[in-house]
């Protein structure tokens, strides 16, 4: 991940387009860098504990993580749900 100090330019454009003060943007990029950096295995297993926790059963929350890594931000390969379930419990 980019240090902070190499983002200093998109930190100053966010303070002058937004209200944003300099430390506020400056979280922001930390945050958005983060959820770019996730790989596909730990979107999996935190998409799981959310989708879990709103009571989908397991066999619809493959289906749906299966949808969900073929067209999300990912250049993952097509998961099965069996490779889904390895991901998630081992």
């Amino acid at each position: 991940m980019p240090d902070l100090d190499e983002l200093q330019d998109l930190i100053a454009y966010l303070t002058q387009t937004t209200r944003l003060s300099r430390q506020e943007a400056g979280r922001v990029v930390e945050e958005v860098l983060g959820f770019l950096q996730e790989t596909p295995e730990e979107y999996v297993c935190r998409r799981h504990r959310v989708l879990q926790a709103r009571g989908l059963a397991n066999s619809e929350i493959y289906s749906r993580l299966t949808e969900e890594l073929a067209s999300g931000r990912f250049r993952a390969p097509k998961y099965t749900v069996r490779q889904i379930r390895r991901i998630i419990y081992g």
